[in-house]
């Protein structure tokens, strides 16, 4: 990926057509979801349709991108990191 939006919008894409949303999340990647739900990066695809997400805040350093909004009511945050000059996102933090 060339920049951390960038990777947001394929992530949205893959997520919403249910194909290959995994390659875009780092291999320690952790999804943290409401109640204390702890996700890996196998088990995260298609819990949370980011297609639904409206990112509200951006904020992007050289190595480092975090976006910040709502899905359905509840806050939600995205941490990407580029590594190796590819932008992975390493962790989901989502509301109830």
């Amino acid at each position: 990926m060339e920049t951390f939006e960038e990777l947001l919008a394929r992530w949205r894409d893959a997520e919403t057509r249910g194909d290959g949303a995994a390659s875009f999340l780092a291999a320690d990647f952790r999804g943290d979801g409401p109640d204390g739900l702890v996700l890996d990066r196998d088990r995260w695809p298609g819990r949370a349709p980011v297609a639904a997400f409206r990112w509200t805040r951006l904020e992007v350093t050289a190595s480092v991108g975090v976006a910040t909004g709502r899905r359905d009511g509840a806050a939600c945050t995205v941490v990407a990191a580029c590594r190796e000059g590819r932008w992975l996102i390493v962790n989901v933090q989502r509301g109830s």
